[in-house]
């Protein structure tokens, strides 16, 4: 009998043994694996049953190396399955042994032996990360069938929710907040789990807003800016200390150099924390530094509403003010907080350069003049009315400030030179002299 291509049926050519060859190679292989995977998973488990506490160090010692192998084991098969309805399995019976080493420590705790804190909160740690995984892997290749491990595996995470919420607190308490972040970020992360969503939907745990708001303080502290801005408004569901959650969001924000996140993060904090003045204090120096005067001025107007008595506020005024040369309203707003505080050194200080500048200003004009007009008498005469109203407010910055003289000398320097007042500018002249000396010499 022949073939229609005149070979013998039976037959195979050198091509199609090795086709056959490979074929072969793979299915065994792909069977070998299964099996493999199957014999792996069956051997962990009993290692896992087999698994107990012992009195004896040696012993103990034997336990735990036996447990870090069965694991071992189980990623390296992980690693080889190339079926991925099987993986599940793998992260399944992982998670078993971190709850054989959880229930050993368990153990030591009963019997008020000495156990190891940061293995047993690991094992929690692990039994999540696992479990997550497990499930994950089932998703991924089932439609809508059965979950296998997810029932049991429920379970498993409810059971040591409570620790797992010890493990932060315990970490908070030491002050390492890296690891205390570790397991707050899982704790909060955890809630929208597939597998706990009927346990957590909508995150109903009581202690979640609360976790949110230690997490929140603790990554800012550690440089996790990322995850206090995640987790800030969920800390606003947390009733206490709501303008500290709103603080570090502002320093997250301008930490990851995002500008307009941390400025509008800035005015919602003057909005719902008005008496927590850091919002407002850094607002309005962003928006000076930016030119963007008529709106720090809007912002200052606003609080000056909230409570006139706040003499940050007038202050701000004055130095926006300031900033736009617009020296009467500057000294103005001073004047405001003068009444209510004559020593203000801020004030006092502002007062005095904003009437240095505007004597300044007026002996400018001055020399445009003709020495013998009307305008040029006029203009002198403001110079040495704001160098008067300068002298006062300069010198009672120098009584409380004596170490900045930087500050203060230059000015004095020019209110005294121009009232003609030698024995107070002589001195001054001396300061000023000896400043610039200080300077060189630097």
């Amino acid at each position: 009998m022949c073939s229609v291509d005149g070979h013998h049926p039976f037959l195979f050519t050198s091509t199609g043994m090795n086709r056959l060859y490979f074929c072969l190679m793979a299915f065994l292989f792909a069977v070998c694996t299964t099996v493999r995977g199957v014999n792996v998973i069956r051997e962990v488990r009993k290692t896992v049953k087999n698994a107990r506490y012992m009195e004896n160090a040696d012993e103990a010692k034997k336990v735990a190396e036996r447990l870090n192998g069965a694991e071992k084991s189980l990623m390296d098969a992980l690693a080889q399955e190339k079926n991925p309805r099987k993986h599940a399995g793998f992260y399944y019976m992982a998670a078993l042994v971190q709850c054989r080493f959880n229930d050993i420590e368990n153990e030591k705790i009963f019997l008020k032996r000495a156990y190891d804190t940061t293995l047993y909160y690991n094992t929690i740690y692990k039994i999540y990360a696992y479990l997550e995984q497990c499930d994950s892997a089932e998703r991924s290749v089932s439609s809508g069938g059965r979950m296998k491990f997810r029932s049991s595996g429920r379970r498993i995470l409810l059971e040591h929710r409570a620790n797992l919420l010890n493990a932060c607190r315990f970490y908070l308490r030491k002050k390492d907040y890296a690891e205390a972040c570790r397991f707050m970020s899982l704790y909060l992360h955890s809630a929208d789990y597939p597998m706990l969503k009927r346990d957590f939907l909508g995150q109903t745990d009581t202690m979640y807003a609360r976790v949110a708001y230690w997490l929140t303080s603790a990554a800012y502290h550690v440089g996790a800016y990322h995850e206090a801005i995640r987790y800030a408004p969920v800390a606003y569901r947390y009733p206490h200390n709501r303008e500290f959650v709103q603080e570090y969001l502002c320093k997250s924000y301008l930490a990851v150099g995002d500008t307009l996140g941390g400025v509008q993060a800035l005015k919602n904090g003057i909005v719902n924390f008005p008496d927590h003045t850091y919002f407002f204090s850094n607002l309005m120096i962003y928006l000076n530094k930016n030119g963007k005067y008529d709106e720090a001025l809007q912002f200052a107007d606003r609080m000056i509403d909230y409570d006139p008595k706040n003499s940050l506020f007038w202050l701000a005024k004055a130095m926006t003010c300031m900033r736009m040369e617009d020296y009467p309203h500057c000294i103005e707003n001073c004047d405001v907080v003068l009444i209510q505080d004559s020593m203000d050194i801020k004030a006092n200080y502002l007062k005095g350069l904003a009437c240095c500048n505007m004597a300044r200003n007026a002996a400018e004009a001055m020399e445009k003049e003709d020495l013998h007009s009307a305008r040029y008498k006029s203009y002198k005469m403001d110079m040495m009315e704001y160098y008067a109203q300068a002298a006062l407010p300069l010198e009672r910055v120098r009584r409380q400030t004596p170490e900045q003289a930087g500050r203060w000398a230059p000015l004095l320097y020019q209110v005294y030179l121009y009232q003609n007042r030698g024995k107070e500018f002589e001195e001054m002249e001396r300061i000023v002299r000896s400043l610039k000396t200080t300077e060189k010499d630097k």
